[in-house]
């Protein structure tokens, strides 16, 4: 294993283990969790797509078995959306790229585009999942409206939970990175 694998191995196991514990520690908080924002740094950080999927799906298997789940249906759907953010990719790389020189406003304003649409897209697709698989609302325009109206009490939350933590994750790393940049030796000026 090379060095790479190890720190990737190392990373993916303290996000699952950090996202793990931190929802189901604040599970009193609706919808205030660690899991787009992590599926974000995990698109962003790892070299393969399928190990970056594997890390908020994972996160959500451990952390329901504790929390309790719900039906399959809706299940797949949060599941499902917790997911895309890792195809946030290519967007965050080129906004939050340190190799390149990103200015900090641009990184940061990347990293809220892209958090912001983890949260929208989580709640509309988690909301059309409510109203086309339980039977509290009317299978009607109105019904499906009816939905998103209720849900935006638990909007706050998400959006809350997902900027806050990918701040987190990204400013660590941001911040990790500068320190691994600066413990570097300077590079020995060649005598002639």
């Amino acid at each position: 294993m090379n060095r790479q694998d190890k720190v990737e191995l190392a990373v993916f196991s303290g996000l699952v283990l950090a996202g793990s514990l931190a929802r189901v520690l604040l599970s009193d908080w609706p919808n205030f969790a660690p899991v787009a924002a992590i599926a974000l740094f995990a698109g962003y950080f790892f070299r393969s797509r399928a190990v970056a999927l594997f890390v908020p799906l994972t996160v959500m298997g451990i952390s329901d078995f504790f929390i309790g789940s719900y039906d399959w249906q809706m299940m797949a759907i949060v599941y499902g959306a917790l997911m895309l953010p890792v195809f946030a990719r290519g967007v965050l790389r080129r906004w939050f790229s340190l190799d390149n020189g990103a200015s900090p406003l641009r990184a940061t304003a990347g990293l809220l585009t892209s958090s912001l649409g983890a949260s929208i897209s989580f709640f509309a697709i988690s909301n059309f999942g409510a109203w086309v698989f339980y039977g509290t609302y009317e299978h009607t325009f109105a019904g499906l409206t009816h939905c998103y109206v209720q849900a935006i009490p638990f909007f706050r939350y998400t959006l809350a939970g997902d900027l806050f933590f990918a701040l987190v994750l990204f400013g660590s790393y941001a911040l990790a990175m500068s320190f691994a940049v600066a413990a570097k030796p300077a590079p020995q000026a060649i005598s002639r």
